[in-house]
């Protein structure tokens, strides 16, 4: 995985569609072996994300009477 200052980061869309407009068969590979291994340690972000805005909003609205 592509390193930061802060550490790992996280496989995104600009690579990964830079890598397939020029043809890089490595980089492809590369970032689809990133990207499995970022999936496989993360899971499914979006759900976890789903449930913390319903959370949120459950609890901002305990503090509002």
């Amino acid at each position: 995985m592509a390193q930061a200052e802060g550490g790992p980061v996280p496989p995104y869309g600009p690579p990964i569609q830079e890598a397939i407009a020029k043809g890089d068969l490595a980089a492809m590979k590369r970032l689809a072996a990133e990207a499995e291994q970022h999936l496989q340690q993360t899971g499914d972000v979006r759900s976890a994300l789903e449930g913390l805005k319903i959370e949120i909003a459950r609890h901002g609205h305990k503090g509002k009477k």
